[in-house]
């Protein structure tokens, strides 16, 4: 052992707590071993093979014993680290590198060290896993400078008194994390002995020495699921496995396997280098496919032989991470195993749940898991934000397993996380939406976790409670299919129930039904919420499924059911004193009166809801009133206020699919008013784009015909027609009449555009003023007859837009003040006888 360590038999005994004198017996066979020290000096032994399994010869090199190990496999990318690093070590005294096991900090420090300016201070390399006791902590650094013990010297000046002597010393202490306490003392003492030292530490723990600087080695970086092949070959993670697994076998090629394999293989195994070396390993015997599909199982296991090329040495991530988990208290081993409970990223609030403790104790428990490496740190301006790697989480949940406290963590987690979702349903219509949009972002999969735990235990109440919920999250951040689907799931199981929590989960589902094109059903389940919220008088709830009712009708084109069910909803608002609630009331009366051709009033209606939901704050709220207006602004001819209405509403809907794509699809209408085709094609694209991304097919149709139109100005007949037929059909799949006349009006309009019109008798037209086309004319003409928007616009082969855009042009032309009047202009002279977004429901 000592040969293999290339130290003398003063140093070993240094090592081992002993006398030389008994070392020297030892090996004359003079005396034999005692029970103690032969435990010690196998402790020894198995911080050899440990240091030998990590790629890493940790002795020193012959005749140099302060050498910096020697690695025996290439390193691998950490460009901006060794920078970043190299930069500190000319600022800092102390350093110390913290992270988890097998994040690669030995090798990344010996490496920054490597590459110093040869005139730079001397490394004294002292490898701490080879100490088994913290008294001998003072004599293995000792051994490295080879200062010999004094009778009349303490061990620690000649210690200071060697440092300070010849080249300025720069100390390595690697794996400090066992005698954090020991390492901490003797660093300061010798900080403050000697001035021109430095010392670099590699720990998965905190010192807490004053004047230290903890910088946290990062997983290697893994390219993101949508990346291109170039991006995934230049990540380190993917080079690193290429490299191990090129080693393990020589012929291995990258270019053989699917490059998302290994990008989502290093993904998985969260970019830290042990594991992907030791995956790596068992290239040859299977394919990178069921590498990843096996990765925890082979993890856990012993790869191959000891010592063949490119192989880990038989180390298992497991034990690398239970030496870590051994330094932990008992106390802390328990909390963090049911902190493995959290599927997403966490905060405070979320550990203080989980654990079920005071703030104080939840702080001090994260800050200890966080200074020994277990939990990963994203900082924020408001909140940090907590995860466990996946790597690190598959073990701590298997520590929970074998304990008792699995059920009730889980349990715990289920009934905060539905709390978080209920507080969501307010808040995302508050001012501080944006923020909640955000944590329900980061809460995805423990919402995900919590609706399953509830489906697994039969606890339909919690399952109905969360779903329902949840509906605005799933409306505003399109995951309309996911709600509908958990609220379906549930909603099987209620049977004849006719309680609040059931009528909730019916009026959630019939939101998500009517903007997911599914009319009749939206309908259907809000009249269910109607007949439960009635006899319970609760009216604010009523208030939603009411206006569902009239938004579903609206689709369907049933405006006297649309009317009615949001007038009901106005009379609600109006007896519960909603002012907010008022302003989506508004909203939807303005929008029948648009439907009408009362442009005037539905102007002046939006303005007025606008008016109210600026008072509140809500960014949503105010983009959908700002979307509505603009569709009136367009349908009048006021383009100026156009366009500054939708620069506002650009800004505010961030973040919102729905009222992306609205506001993109006005902008596509006023580019293609100033027939700059590019933008208006590129805007209806953005349109459609977000639409379908948020599930709004109703939104997705009216950009389609936008985009049509478009193509048929350019002369790109054939895309025209394709983008039509396919509005048409979409139209047709989800049972909306005015959609589907509109997709129909555009793409006659487009193949025959003489044709309708002269298969068919013509209103006479003896005096047409100057200002107004034939086509103005005709519209006039049909109005003054009596015929509704929608009537003309099927005696003319148009869509209901085109003659309200017609008819806002002849108003604005001849300065008349509505039907009334139009109409009366008509008789007196003879006459008797483009697209635009879809304005969206109250928000």
């Amino acid at each position: 052992m000592r040969r293999r360590l290339g130290l003398s038999q003063e140093q070993l005994a240094r090592r081992l707590g002993v006398s030389f004198a008994t070392v020297n017996r030892w090996e004359s066979g003079r005396t034999q071993i005692s029970a103690k020290s032969l435990a010690t000096l196998a402790e020894l032994e198995a911080g050899v093979a440990a240091d030998e399994a990590d790629g890493v010869d940790r002795t020193a090199a012959p005749g140099d014993s302060t050498a910096l190990p020697v690695a025996r496999s290439s390193f691998v990318g950490r460009e901006r680290e060794l920078a970043e690093l190299a930069q500190l070590l000319l600022q800092s005294r102390l350093i110390t590198l913290i992270g988890p096991g097998g994040v690669g900090k030995s090798r990344l420090a010996a490496q920054v060290l490597g590459r110093r300016p040869a005139d730079d201070a001397d490394v004294v390399f002292v490898p701490l896993e080879q100490v088994r006791s913290p008294r001998t902590l003072a004599s293995a650094l000792a051994s490295r400078l080879q200062v010999h013990d004094q009778q009349s010297t303490p061990l620690i000046q000649s210690l200071q008194a060697a440092l300070s002597a010849g080249k300025r010393k720069l100390l390595l202490l690697d794996g400090a994390e066992r005698l954090a306490d020991q390492v901490a003392e003797l660093a300061g003492e010798l900080l403050d002995a000697v001035p021109e030292l430095r010392i670099v530490v590699t720990s998965r723990v905190v010192l807490g020495v004053p004047g230290e600087v903890c910088w946290t080695v990062p997983p290697l970086g893994c390219p993101a699921a949508a990346a291109e092949a170039a991006d995934i070959a230049d990540s380190d993670a993917v080079r690193l496995f290429i490299a191990r697994a090129s080693e393990r076998l020589p012929d291995f090629r990258a270019a053989d396997v699917a490059p998302g394999a290994i990008a989502e293989l290093c993904r998985r195994l969260d970019g830290l280098p042990l594991a992907i070396e030791l995956i790596a390993g068992w290239v040859g015997t299977l394919s990178v496919r069921e590498i990843l599909q096996q990765r925890a199982v082979l993890l856990d296991s012993e790869p191959a032989q000891r010592g063949q090329p490119g192989q880990p040495g038989g180390r298992r991530l497991a034990d690398v991470l239970q030496v870590s988990y051994d330094l932990l208290t008992a106390e802390q081993q328990r909390r963090l195993a049911m902190l493995s409970v959290l599927a997403g990223p966490f905060r405070i609030a979320d550990v203080q749940a989980i654990l079920d403790v005071d703030a104080p104790t939840a702080i001090a428990t994260t800050r200890a898991l966080v200074d020994s490496s277990w939990l990963m740190v994203t900082r924020g301006g408001e909140q940090n934000v907590f995860s466990l790697l996946e790597t690190i989480a598959t073990f701590t949940a298997l520590q929970l397993e074998r304990g008792r406290d699995g059920p009730a963590a889980r349990r715990r987690h289920a009934l905060h996380f539905a709390s978080v979702a209920a507080d969501s349903e307010l808040e995302l219509a508050g001012a501080d939406a944006a923020e909640w949009a955000a944590r329900l972002e980061a809460a995805v999969p423990d919402l995900d976790l919590t609706m399953h735990w509830a489906g697994e235990n039969g606890d339909i109440d919690l399952g109905l409670h969360v779903s329902s919920a949840l509906w605005r999250w799933w409306l505003f951040s399109g995951r309309l299919a996911v709600g509908r689907d958990w609220l379906g799931k549930f909603l099987t199981t209620v049977g004849d129930r006719a309680d609040e929590v059931t009528g909730r989960a019916y009026c959630a589902a019939a939101v998500l039904a009517a903007e997911n094109g599914d009319y009749s059903e939206a309908v259907r389940q809000a009249e269910l919420a109607m007949a439960i919220f009635g006899p319970l008088g609760l009216k604010t709830r009523m208030t939603l499924a009411a206006t569902v009712i009239g938004s579903a009708n609206r689709y369907l084109g049933n405006h006297e059911g649309a009317r009615r069910g949001f007038e009901r909803a106005m009379e609600l608002r109006a007896e519960i004193g909603d002012r907010r609630g008022m302003s989506v009331a508004i909203n939807n009366l303005a929008l029948l009166e648009l439907d009408d051709g009362n442009t005037d009033r539905a102007q002046r209606l939006f303005e007025q809801s606008l008016a109210i939901k600026r008072e509140f704050g809500e960014r949503r709220s105010i983009a959908v009133g700002l979307a509505n207006l603009a569709d009136v602004l367009i349908r009048t001819g006021q383009w100026d206020a156009v366009e500054a209405v939708l620069t506002e509403g650009a800004v505010l809907a961030a973040g919102h699919p729905q009222v992306i794509g609205t506001i993109a699809c006005n902008q596509g209408t006023l580019a293609a008013h100033r027939e700059d085709w590019a933008l208006a094609a590129e805007r209806f694209e953005v349109a459609i784009a977000a639409s379908q991304a948020g599930g709004h097919p109703h939104d997705v149709i009216e950009a389609m015909i936008g985009l049509g139109r478009v193509h048929a100005q350019t002369g790109d007949q054939q895309a025209a027609v394709a983008r039509l037929r396919a509005a048409q059909a979409l139209a047709a799949e989800i049972g909306n009449p005015q959609l589907l006349a509109a997709a129909a009006a555009a793409l006659a309009e487009i193949t025959r555009p003489d044709a309708a019109t002269a298969a068919r008798p013509q209103p006479a037209r003896p005096s047409r003023p100057e200002n107004l086309t034939s086509r103005q004319a005709e519209v006039l003409a049909l109005l003054a007859a009596g015929l509704s928007n929608k009537q003309i616009a099927a005696e003319l082969y148009l869509s209901t837009a085109t003659v309200e855009r017609h008819l806002a042009t002849i108003y604005r032309n001849l300065g008349l003040g509505g039907r009334v009047e139009a109409a009366r202009f008509a008789m007196e002279n003879g006459l008797a006888g483009q697209p635009r977004s879809r304005p969206l429901p109250g928000a």
